[in-house]
């Protein structure tokens, strides 16, 4: 998908605006400003950014990587789903979620992908609910807390 109301890869002319967007809504969780470039630069970590009338309002970051305790295994890790406030409540959360579950199963055919995963913060119940929605489940366990003091819980969509 591509064009005025799709979703493609991110380009390096979209960095400022995914630093910037995860800024806005991460800064409660912690320091995105720093984070965001260094997942962007790392060669593991595929972006994608959704459009609404040729314009970006929302972003993806999925990383991968082996499974502890899974020589053949991978995961791949969906660091990042972002939405700019005022194009929140149309879809596009929902849309870049069925996008990054889409992209790691086709990862399948390159590498064996099992999984999907991501870190939620507990306070998060819209995310939360949306996840579930689609399938994710919770990994019990401790799984520390954000900069910013939430606890951090873990969710996996199996494949």
């Amino acid at each position: 998908m591509g064009g005025k109301n799709g979703i493609r890869p991110a380009v390096p002319a979209d960095f400022t605006f995914i630093r910037r967007l995860a800024v806005r809504v991460f800064s409660y969780l912690g320091d995105y400003g720093r984070i965001i470039p260094d997942w962007l630069a790392h060669d593991g970590v595929l972006s994608f950014v959704v459009e609404e009338a040729g314009r970006p309002v929302g972003f993806t970051m999925i990383g991968y990587y082996r499974i502890e305790g899974d020589s053949q295994g991978y995961a791949a890790d969906l660091l990042a789903i972002a939405v700019s406030p005022e194009a929140q409540h149309q879809g596009q959360g929902r849309r870049l979620l069925e996008h990054a579950i889409t992209t790691a199963r086709t990862a399948r055919r390159r590498l064996p992908v099992r999984e999907l995963r991501l870190s939620v913060a507990e306070p998060n119940q819209r995310a939360r609910r949306m996840f579930a929605a689609a399938g994710f489940v919770d990994v019990a366990g401790d799984h520390g807390f954000y900069e910013g003091g939430q606890r951090a819980l873990h969710m996996r969509l199996k494949f």
